[in-house]
């Protein structure tokens, strides 16, 4: 017998979903209400309901981006009444990631097995973070999905934006020390060998500088294979060890002298704007931190944060427990403190998320204003010695013939 996925009302606020044989989806609705049931959805199940997630591979990953622009067109539809199942359905259609139209496919296939969105979204932790799942599941569970998608979305923009001015104020740095390397391997792939063959032909014993720099460029031309292994494994161990989550290093991180800072202010940026969120979508507030302790990235400040959760749990006040910790400034503190006893935290949090999100640009562009002399003068002793290693030898044959 052909069996139907539902999703009824039962009583005044209950939701339920399920599954239920009948011959029609008329028989389904009659029997559904013969249950005491408001049938809200009925549609025909299929196996494909119960097929595994897709796993993403080391290499097909989902940009932020398409996630964030299908959260805020979802919420969009939602807003405009439509129904949430052809809303994904759509999205899943439009959408130009092939990877995240999988993933809407198959989210698409669970909904209409009588899933909810949460637990459709459950199965994919690597796409949709604990942020994302809880945002949605509190949504659906006060009726207030649309509002919560809406949150989401905008708080997606926010880090993003975030994101953004960090990166594009170190791209000019970035791009300094890609021609400073693409003009020093240029002088010493084509330059340098014609000269040192006008040199050997010459006869004429060239100085140490010149020497050490024929000897650099003989190497790159012999062991250039080498060279491309060692830059290979630099860049992957100091990818590694950026990307590495250990407490040691994330307690360094913090110690140093610029850097500590502007790490700092970013994971209280990104803990004030997440805790902000989950507290505007009634989720409780120990476990909006524990939430949000996972979405900082700096094991520290987890570790903080899980200690907070467990002293709220304990009945303290979050001011208090904030300030008994010593990453959190007395500005933080106090302004929690003062929200959490006037009853406006969320609004403290969004003006305490906003400061350090101007911090967070201003102290960025002065570690680029810093940075970016420091590399231009290496560069130059780099270039300025390469130059010199090349005439050096020529300025001896002048005075010699003089």
């Amino acid at each position: 017998m052909p069996k139907f996925s539902y999703r009824a009302k039962k009583g005044p606020e209950e939701i339920v979903n399920g599954i239920i044989e009948a011959g029609t989806s008329q028989e389904a609705l009659s029997k559904l209400t013969n249950m005491g049931y408001v049938p809200v959805r009925i549609s025909e199940y299929t196996e494909a309901a119960g097929k595994k997630p897709l796993r993403l591979s080391l290499f097909k990953r989902i940009r932020p981006r398409d996630l964030t622009m299908v959260t805020s067109q979802l919420a969009s539809l939602v807003r405009a009444k439509v129904n949430l199942l052809e809303a994904v359905k759509i999205l899943s259609e439009q959408t130009e990631s092939p990877e995240l139209q999988g993933i809407l496919f198959h989210i698409t296939e669970e909904l209409e097995g009588g899933k909810g969105l949460s637990e459709a979204l459950n199965a994919y932790p690597d796409v949709f973070p604990p942020l994302y799942i809880n945002m949605v599941r509190s949504g659906e569970s006060g009726g207030v999905l649309e509002e919560s998608l809406a949150r989401l979305a905008d708080f997606r923009e926010k880090e993003e934006e975030l994101k953004a001015k960090i990166g594009s104020a170190l791209a000019y740095p970035a791009f300094i020390v890609l021609v400073g390397i693409l003009t020093v391997l240029a002088l010493l792939i084509f330059a340098m060998p014609r000269l040192t063959s006008l040199f050997s032909e010459l006869g004429q014993t060239l100085p140490l500088p010149t020497r050490m720099l024929v000897f650099l460029t003989e190497s790159m031309k012999t062991y250039w294979y080498w060279l491309i292994i060692i830059i290979v494994l630099l860049i992957l161990a100091l990818r590694g060890t950026i990307q590495r989550k250990s407490l040691a290093g994330d307690a360094v991180k913090l110690r140093l002298p610029l850097l500590g800072m502007l790490i700092k202010k970013t994971e209280l940026a990104r803990f004030s704007r997440t805790f902000k969120v989950l507290l505007a979508n009634g989720i409780p507030v120990f476990q909006a931190v524990e939430i949000a302790a996972l979405t900082v990235n700096n094991q520290v400040f987890r570790i903080e944060l899980e200690r907070v959760r467990e002293d709220i749990i304990g009945g303290m006040q979050l001011g208090e427990s904030l300030k008994k910790s010593k990453l959190f400034p007395r500005f933080v503190t106090n302004m929690l403190a003062i929200g959490e006893k006037g009853g406006n935290l969320e609004d403290t949090l969004e003006e305490v998320a906003n400061f350090y999100e101007r911090e967070v640009d201003r102290t960025t562009k002065i570690m680029t204003s810093l940075i970016e002399p420091v590399i231009i003068l290496i560069m130059g002793l780099v270039v300025g010695f390469i130059v010199f290693a090349m005439l050096l030898p020529i300025f001896q044959i002048n005075v010699g013939l003089g």
